[in-house]
C-alpha cells in the first residue's frame, strides 16, 4: 500500500500552506475565528502528513508480510481516526467550515476502508492460525524423528530438507523445501508417516495463503479511490488555511530570550550496563591508553539543548528542554548544566521523534525558569542573519559558544535513506556538541534546532525548522496521554511488534530502521557479549574504536537478527495476536510469535524514549539452541583524543 497523499499532503501542509504572513480574509471580523481555527487545523495537518510519510515510507518494504501489512493499516487507520477527532474539537466558520465537513467525509471513509481491510486480514491470519499451529507440530514430530537414539536410515536425507525449511527467508523457498522433502523415498513407514504429515500441513497452509493473496488483488483499485477522494479533501482544507502558520500559543516565552541562561549543556551517560562493561574492561587493562579510551567511552557524550515552557492542560506550565535525538538515543539519563557551570540535576527522556532528529526532555528537578525561549513568528529566509548557540569542545571539554552567519538555503532537502527530510542551511559556524542547541534570528527566537555540520565544505550548518519543534512537543504530549491508557498500550505495543517483525521479513530490511528499535536497556544487558561475537570484522572493529557504544547496539541488532533468521526468519503469516499477559507492565510487554519455520519465540518489548522498543527475543525452552561462542573483544585504536575518519555529513556531536 503506497500513499502518494503522504508526499502532496506533507509538502503543502507542513511548506507552503504553512508559511507565515498576515491574513487575507476581506474584513477583520472575519480574520480571527479563521486565524484561530487554521492555527490548529494547520497544526494537526502537519502531524498528519509526518503519519503518512511514515506509512508511505514503511510501505515500500513491510508490504510483503502479515505483520507489515496490517501494521500499515492499523498506523494510518489511526492517524485518520485521530485527525477526525482533533477536526471534530474545532469551531470554524466561514470559508473553513465546510472543507472541515468534506476532511470529515474522507476522513471517515478511508478509515473504514483500513478498517474493513485489518479486519480481512485478521479474521484470515486467525482461520490460519490452527493450520499453522498443525504444521509446527507436523515439523516438530519429523525432528523428534530423525533425533531419537535409534533414527531410521533415512533421516540424513531428510536432516538436510529439514534444514533447507528451516533456512528458509521467503514463502516460495520454503515450498521448494516442502517439494523436496514430498519427493524423498523414505523406507521407514514411521518415517514416512512423520513426512507426509509435514508435507501436507505445509501445503494446506500455502493453499490458504495463495487464496487470500487472490482476495486482496483488486485492493489496489479500491485504495487508489479511496486516496483520491482523500487528497482532494485534505487539499481542500490546507487552501482554505492558507497562510497561516501552525500556533505556539501553548508555550510560556519570553519577549527577549537570554540564550545564556536558557540555552544548556546536556550531558548524556550510556546505559548503565554499557558503562559498567567499559570500566571493567578499563579495569582490567594494563596499557594506559587503552584504559582512557574505555573510561572515555564510559563517560558518554555532551550536546546542547534549550528551555522551552509548555503550559499544561491543568493550567499551570512544565519547563521541557529541545535537543537532537542523535544527543540522547544511546543514553538513559541526561545531566543538565548551563553556562556558568551550575548543575539542573538530572532529565528524564520524554520523547524521541523517529522521523526528525529531535526529543524531548523532562527534568526531575523543579526549575526556576518561568519563561522559555519564543519562535519566530514567520519561517527563516534566504539571507537572514541569524545565532547558533550551544557547547562545542574547547581544549577537551565542552564550553559555551554563540556564533553568527546567515540563512544560506531556507529549504535543504536531505535524504536519510527512506525519505528527503527538510532543514535549514546556515553559515553560523558550529562544532561537536553544537547538537541540539538553538537557531535564532537576532531577537533570540529560535528558528531551528542546529543538527548536522557538513565537512569538506567552509561554515555549512543544517537546522532542523522549528516548525517540526512545535510537531514534536505536541507528539510528546499526546503520546504521555495515550501510554496512560491500559487499552492504548496495548495497541501501541502490538503496532511495534508488527513494524519490527515488518522490517525484519522484509527482503532488504533497513538497518537503521532496526537499529532504531532496539532498547538501550538490552543493549546494556547483552552488548558486549554481542560485540565480543563480531570481533575481528574489520569494519566492526573501526566503528568500535571511534563509537564503542553504538557498536554494542549494532551487534545487539546482529545478534536478534541472526537468531530470528535460525527459524527462517519471521513467519509471513505473524501478526503479533498472541500477547503473554504475564509479560504485560506498564512499561514491558511480551508476544509469543512465531517463525518461517513454524517454530515459537517470544518477543519482548519495552517503554523507553517515548516508544516501544524490543528488549529481548528468546526460544521457549524446549527449542531453545545453545548460542555461538563469543571471540575476543578487538582492541581499542587510537586513543579518544585522535581525530575521527572524515564523512560527508556528520552530527556536531562532543564525544
Amino acid at each position: 500500500m503506497r500513499l502518494r497523499l503522504a508526499t502532496a499532503l506533507a509538502a503543502c501542509a507542513a511548506l507552503s500552506a504553512c508559511k507565515g504572513g498576515p491574513s487575507k480574509e476581506p474584513s477583520a471580523r472575519g480574520a480571527a475565528p479563521r486565524a484561530a481555527a487554521c492555527a490548529e487545523v494547520t497544526a494537526h495537518l502537519v502531524t498528519f502528513g509526518e503519519a503518512l510519510e511514515t506509512v508511505s515510507a514503511d510501505a515500500k518494504t513491510r508490504g510483503v508480510s502479515y505483520a507489515g501489512r496490517l501494521e500499515l493499516l492499523l498506523s494510518f487507520e489511526s492517524a485518520a481516526v485521530q485527525l477526525d477527532g482533533e477536526l471534530g474539537a474545532v469551531r470554524p466558520s466561514g470559508e473553513v467550515e465546510a472543507p472541515i465537513r468534506t476532511a470529515h467525509s474522507a476522513l471517515v471513509k478511508s478509515a473504514e476502508f483500513a478498517r474493513a481491510e485489518r479486519d480481512a486480514l485478521e479474521k484470515h491470519a486467525k482461520e490460519l492460525s490452527p493450520l499453522a499451529k498443525e504444521t509446527q507440530q507436523a515439523w516438530t514430530s519429523l525432528r523428534a524423528a530423525c533425533e531419537a537414539k535409534r533414527a531410521p536410515a533415512d533421516c540424513a536425507r531428510v536432516r538436510d530438507v529439514v534444514g533447507q525449511f528451516d533456512a528458509a527467508d521467503t514463502p516460495a523457498d520454503h515450498a521448494r523445501a516442502v517439494a523436496a522433502l514430498a519427493a524423498l523415498k523414505v523406507s521407514s513407514a514411521s518415517l514416512a508417516r512423520a513426512r507426509d504429515r509435514a508435507v501436507a500441513a505445509s501445503k494446506a497452509v500455502e493453499e490458504a495463503s495463495k487464496a487470500r493473496t487472490d482476495e486482496t488483488a483488486a485492493m489496489p483499485a479500491a485504495w487508489a479511490s479511496v486516496q483520491k477522494d482523500l487528497t482532494g479533501a485534505m487539499d481542500g482544507l490546507v487552501q482554505a488555511c492558507k497562510g497561516e502558520a501552525p500556533s505556539s500559543a501553548e508555550l510560556v516565552a519570553a519577549e527577549r530570550p537570554d540564550p545564556r541562561k536558557l540555552t544548556v549543556l546536556v550531558h548524556v551517560r550510556p546505559p548503565a550496563g554499557v558503562e559498567r562493561a567499559l570500566l571493567s574492561l578499563a579495569a582490567a587493562s594494563t596499557d594506559a591508553d587503552e584504559r582512557e579510551f574505555y573510561k572515555a567511552r564510559a563517560e558518554g557524550a555532551f550536546g546542547s539543548g534549550f528551555f522551552l515552557v509548555r503550559r499544561t492542560d491543568e493550567g499551570g506550565t512544565e519547563v521541557l528542554v529541545v535537543t537532537n535525538r542523535h544527543v540522547i538515543e544511546l543514553g538513559d539519563r541526561a545531566d543538565l548544566e548551563l553556562a556558568d557551570g551550575t548543575s539542573l540535576g538530572v532529565a528524564e527522556v520524554v520523547y524521541a521523534n523517529p522521523i526528525h532528529d529531535l526529543a524531548v526532555l523532562r527534568p526531575k528537578e523543579e526549575l526556576a525558569v518561568r519563561e522559555g525561549f519564543a519562535f519566530s513568528r514567520a519561517p527563516a529566509k534566504d539571507q537572514q542573519v541569524v545565532i547558533a548557540t550551544g557547547f562545542p569542545g574547547l581544549v577537551g571539554r565542552p564550553s559555551y559558544q554563540t556564533t553568527k552567519g546567515y540563512v544560506s538555503n531556507e529549504s535543504f532537502k536531505l535524504d536519510d535513506g527512506s525519505r528527503p527530510l527538510t532543514y535549514l542551511q546556515h553559515t553560523a559556524p558550529i562544532d561537536p556538541g553544537s547538537s541540539g542547541g538553538p537557531l535564532t534570528d537576532e531577537s533570540g527566537r529560535v528558528l531551528g534546532v542546529n543538527t548536522l555540520k557538513v565537512t569538506g565544505r567552509d561554515s555549512v550548518g543544517l537546522a532542523v525548522p522549528s516548525r517540526f519543534v512545535l510537531d514534536t512537543l505536541r507528539a510528546a504530549a499526546s503520546i504521555e496521554t495515550r501510554h496512560a491508557s491500559p487499552s492504548d498500550r496495548e495497541k501501541s505495543a502490538r503496532l511495534a511488534c508488527l513494524a519490527f517483525l515488518g522490517e525484519l521479513g522484509a527482503a532488504e530490511p533497513r538497518m537503521l530502521v532496526l537499529e532504531q528499535m532496539i532498547s538501550n536497556h538490552l543493549v546494556g544487558a547483552a552488548g558486549l557479549d554481542a560485540a565480543s561475537a563480531l570481533g575481528g570484522e574489520e569494519a566492526f572493529e573501526q566503528l568500535w574504536n571511534t563509537d564503542s557504544v553504538r557498536a554494542m547496539r549494532i551487534a545487539t541488532l546482529v545478534q536478534v537478527r541472526a537468531a530470528f533468521m535460525l527459524g527462517g526468519g519471521p513467519s509471513v503469516l505473524e501478526t503479533c495476536a498472541d500477547p503473554d499477559p504475564a509479560g504485560a507492565r506498564e512499561d514491558q510487554a511480551r508476544y509469543h510469535v512465531r517463525l518461517g519455520n513454524f517454530e515459537t519465540r517470544d518477543v519482548a518489548l519495552r517503554w523507553e524514549h517515548g516508544r516501544w522498543k524490543i528488549d529481548g527475543f528468546a526460544a521457549p525452552r524446549a527449542t531453545a539452541r545453545k548460542p555461538a561462542s563469543p571471540k575476543k573483544l578487538p582492541p581499542p585504536g587510537p586513543p579518544p583524543g585522535a581525530r575521527r575518519p572524515s564523512r560527508k555529513v556528520t552530527p556536531p556531536r562532543g564525544r
